[in-house]
């Protein structure tokens, strides 16, 4: 399995008082046995800390030279220096990322990030972060086949790559990986066993640092052969309600879609079905916009990342989905 994480990169020379990182990004890439460019940020006109929290001085140094230990003493320091509890924070994650990056560059010089997992537990316990270690978790237990930790976690990184106060821009995932993280979590949900929610930390949101997801596939389950829920199905169809009141949209389409077995004319008033007995549900729970409906039967199957890690029936289960575009 591929693994997809930033570039390692390097903080030019932000000062307190003065200019900081400009919000430039490294760019994406996907890497096995691959050797990680390094890119320098510039520098533009505000400090991500204030002038008085030198532990971000300290941190920065230590990011550029490669200093994990220097980092976590900075990361240490902040906790009893004139420091707010946002820029802490901030100085902790600078920190993790120090040690992220020698991660980084073992992998992308054929090592197995397995191997760095209890690294990776360590900074996720202690720092909260940065996203980027969430998302490399979220690929072990993905290895793993623990699908609803894997949700969890890949939704944890998207919205904590969302949190423009403890991600600023120039730690922030680009949109391509926003969408990614986006996919990989609704894709982890539907292979999960039980309901993994569409949210993790707050109410649900459809917007990430300015990139709009409008179609979310749901993990609602129906008793097989039928548009009954499951208990799982309700907990998730219940959960899906409840972001639908944090959201508020005028209008949404339910697209039901099955997997391929039985008929196609079968499937196609069977996706259907499921689709409306969902728009009754929600209607009940309180939803006040205008619902459609639409079934696809087995013509639309989902197109996971990487399909060969799934056996036929964790297959189906993905194929077997309703989506939920919001008008």
């Amino acid at each position: 399995m591929l693994m997809r994480y930033r570039e390692h990169f390097r903080i030019s020379s932000a000062r307190q008082g003065g200019p900081a990182p400009d919000l430039a990004r490294a760019p994406l890439r996907a890497f096995i046995g691959i050797a990680l460019a390094t890119a320098a940020f510039v520098l533009a006109d505000t400090a991500p800390a204030s002038a008085s929290c030198e532990a971000f001085n300290g941190v920065v140094d230590a990011f550029n030279a490669g200093d994990e230990q220097k980092a976590f003493a900075a990361a240490e320091t902040a906790g009893t220096a004139n420091c707010s509890a946002n820029e802490r924070t901030l100085v902790g994650r600078v920190a993790a990322l120090t040690a992220f990056n020698r991660v980084a560059v073992d992998v992308g010089n054929g090592g197995k990030l397995a191997d760095h997992r209890q690294v990776l537990e360590e900074l996720k316990e202690k720092y909260g972060g940065p996203w980027q270690v969430y998302d490399a978790l979220g690929d072990l237990a993905r290895e793993r086949k623990d699908y609803e930790e894997a949700a969890r976690l890949y939704q944890i990184a998207l919205e904590d790559g969302s949190n423009k106060t403890l991600t600023p821009d120039w730690m922030a995932p680009d949109e391509a990986y926003i969408l990614r993280l986006d996919r990989l979590a609704g894709e982890m949900r539907l292979a999960a066993p039980c309901p993994v929610k569409l949210s993790m930390r707050g109410g649900c949101k459809i917007a990430f640092r300015g990139v709009t997801i409008k179609k979310k596939s749901t993990p609602v389950r129906y008793v097989f052969g039928t548009a009954d829920f499951t208990p799982e199905g309700v907990e998730a169809a219940k959960d899906l309600a409840e972001c639908l009141k944090a959201v508020k949209p005028a209008a949404i389409k339910l697209i039901g879609h099955t997997d391929p077995v039985g008929t196609a004319e079968a499937n196609y008033k069977l996706s259907l079905a499921r689709a409306e007995t969902l728009k009754t549900y929600l209607y009940d729970a309180g939803y006040a916009g205008t619902i459609t409906t639409v079934g696809k039967g087995e013509d639309e199957p989902f197109k996971p990342d990487d399909a060969s890690a799934y056996d036929t029936e964790t297959l189906n289960q993905l194929h077997r989905r309703v989506e939920v575009d919001l008008k």
